[in-house]
């Protein structure tokens, strides 16, 4: 089994540089999780101040530590700061 999340983001114009400098700094903490398969950040062509992130993950159980991480947990606390507007899915393969 593995989980595929889907983070769209759109930023606040005037805070995307704070917003990019965190993600910079959360991005290689990310990468050391337990249970991260993938991890890939992208802009849409042609429209400004939106993001996607897209991480694939072998459990459920495993996104829920990385979201209880205390590194992670300061960077989400400053998210209203920088977030315009957001969504998160989550798609789930049984193989």
């Amino acid at each position: 089994m593995s989980v595929l999340s889907v983070f769209h983001i759109e930023v606040n114009p005037a805070t995307e540089q704070g917003f990019l400098a965190d993600a910079v700094k959360t991005l290689p903490l990310a990468k050391k999780q337990k249970g991260l398969l993938y991890l890939g950040v992208f802009t849409p062509l042609g429209e400004k101040n939106k993001y996607l992130v897209l991480s694939e993950w072998d459990s459920e159980a495993s996104i829920e530590v990385w979201r209880k991480d205390p590194e992670h947990n300061k960077v989400m606390a400053k998210a209203g700061q920088y977030v315009k507007n957001h969504s998160v899915k989550r798609f789930v393969s049984k193989k």
